[in-house]
C-alpha cells in the first residue's frame, strides 16, 4: 500500500483537525434575559387604519383580492411577523399605472381599558413612491 502523506506531511494535519473537533464538542452558553428589551405599546399606532371594507378580507384568510376605489388589490396569504402580528402583503394595481406594494398588520391596541385589533398600513420601509389614498 502507497502512503500518500509522509508522516512529517501527517502531523501539520492532524493539529488543525484536532482543534477543529475540539470546537465543536462544546455547546454555546446558555443566555437568559431578564429584563425584556421590547416592552409592548399599548397606545394606537400612528399609521393609517384601513377602512371596514379591508378588516372583512384581511380576516379571512381565504380571500386574495379586494376591490377599493380605483384599485384592484391582490392580497398575499397571513404571516406572522417578528412583533408577533399578523401580516398581509397587498399588491394595488390600478389601471394604467404601476402597482404598489404595501404591508397591512393587525395590531392590538387599549382604548378605553378595552383591548381593540385592528388594520393598519404599516410605514414603507424604502423611500419608494408607494403611497396609496385610500
Amino acid at each position: 500500500m502507497i502512503n500518500f502523506l509522509s508522516l512529517k506531511r501527517s502531523r501539520f494535519l492532524l493539529v488543525p483537525m484536532v482543534l477543529t473537533l475540539a470546537a465543536c464538542t462544546s455547546k454555546p452558553r446558555e443566555v437568559y434575559a431578564t429584563i425584556p428589551l421590547v416592552t409592548a405599546n399599548e397606545a394606537k399606532p400612528n399609521k393609517q387604519e384601513l377602512p371596514p371594507t379591508f378588516v372583512a378580507a384581511l380576516n379571512n384568510p381565504v380571500t386574495t383580492s379586494l376591490t377599493y376605489n380605483q384599485y384592484n388589490i391582490a392580497i398575499a396569504t397571513v404571516y406572522v411577523s417578528a412583533l408577533g402580528n399578523s401580516c398581509r402583503q397587498m399588491i394595488f394595481n390600478e389601471s394604467n399605472k404601476a402597482s404598489k406594494t404595501r404591508i397591512a398588520c393587525e395590531i392590538p391596541y387599549k382604548e378605553n381599558d378595552k383591548l381593540i385589533k385592528s388594520w393598519f398600513l404599516e410605514h414603507a420601509i424604502t423611500e419608494a413612491d408607494n403611497n396609496i389614498n385610500l
